[in-house]
């Protein structure tokens, strides 16, 4: 059975994406003092866009592969199709910061360049990404190879309700310790946090979204829809002590509370169908391109720095920044990715 679009979810999907993007663009620019509530606010937003994202996958996942029967044909199918959505962007990005010199994860090693061209590189350490943010993609990817046995192994929903608990108890001693403990030297802090142990859980708790829609035509109504997004983000909102260490939001009690903020969110994005209107077109495209604006604007961000004065004030350097983001984006979304993912489908296809 083919599936409908989820016009929603592309929506939220863009919105994290730009939610990142505007929070290295902050950083860049000092937008807000650090260690103000507006900079604590954006550092929440762009840290866990990324922790949306997976949960965002699992739900997409879950929901349009539901009745799939893995064949060896389909298995085929499944992974050119992922093959081709990912690689071809992540491949540009790697060869623009090779050429330019950016130094970006670990040294430039034959073992190394192996991995990012296979996109195995998640299975060692996403942090062997070359490029920047592209450890996420590597956490992504691993989540590609495990799906099908992930999807087939959970058809008995109680199955999809213990392992998402099983993945929630193994991310556990990260968020409780591992990450709090480890050090800032050596990036140690970061290295541990990205460890898939610490992430894996959230495509389950995506997957656990998709089922609880399948269950039922009830959806949202807008004025709902938007009262209950209001009520999240008034809860996001920082309270008590200012922190200077967004690490501090990034594990202990906090992640729980952010990670249960990320989750509502995309149960109520999934739960709410997008009227035809003129404004979802170019929201629905930002989700579209989405994938662009997260690996393409830390090349913003250099040229940002290289190109314009430091005489120009941060709020104007922002917004070039953004604005340029978004530019860039849907062009290589038009003529890169769009490409890729269309010959994706015709091979998958004979």
């Amino acid at each position: 059975m083919v599936k409908g679009r989820l016009h929603s979810l592309d929506i939220l999907r863009g919105l994290m994406a730009l939610s990142v993007a505007v929070y290295h663009l902050s950083i860049l620019t000092n937008l807000s003092e650090a260690g103000s509530r507006t900079n604590n606010l954006i550092a929440i937003f762009g840290n866990y866009g990324v922790e949306g994202f997976f949960i965002v996958s699992g739900f997409c996942f879950f929901y349009l592969y539901n009745d799939t029967t893995w064949t060896l044909g389909e298995l085929r199918r499944f992974h050119l199709k992922r093959f081709f959505r990912i690689a071809p962007l992540y491949y540009l990005a790697v060869g623009l910061n090779l050429a330019l010199h950016l130094h970006v994860g670990p040294q430039v090693t034959p073992r190394m360049l192996a991995e990012n061209a296979t996109l195995t590189f998640g299975l060692f350490h996403p942090n062997h990404a070359l490029v920047l943010g592209g450890w996420s993609i590597g956490i992504e990817y691993v989540f590609y190879m495990a799906f099908p046995l992930l999807a087939f192994f959970t058809r008995r929903k109680i199955l999809l309700v213990l392992l998402t608990l099983a993945f929630v108890a193994l991310a556990w001693p990260w968020t409780f310790g591992a990450v709090q403990a480890a050090s800032f030297e050596g990036n140690q802090k970061f290295h541990t946090y990205v460890q898939i142990p610490n992430h894996a859980f959230l495509f389950l708790l995506g997957g656990m979204v998709a089922w609880w829609r399948s269950l039922t035509t009830w959806r949202l109504r807008w004025p709902w829809f938007v009262g209950a997004l209001v009520v999240v983000f008034l809860v996001a909102l920082p309270r008590g002590p200012v922190s200077y260490d967004h690490f501090d939001n990034m594990a202990g009690t906090a992640r729980l509370k952010y990670v249960g903020l990320c989750w509502a969110t995309v149960a109520l994005f999934a739960f709410y169908d997008v009227p035809d209107q003129p404004w979802r077109k170019p929201l629905t495209f930002l989700g579209d391109a989405s994938y662009s604006v997260y690996l393409l604007h830390p090349f913003v961000i250099l040229a940002m720095q290289t190109w314009l004065p430091a005489k120009v004030s941060p709020l104007l350097t922002f917004a070039l920044g953004l604005a340029f983001t978004l530019l860039l984006a849907g062009i290589v979304y038009r003529w890169v990715e769009k490409p890729a993912m269309g010959l994706g489908k015709r091979l998958a296809a004979r």
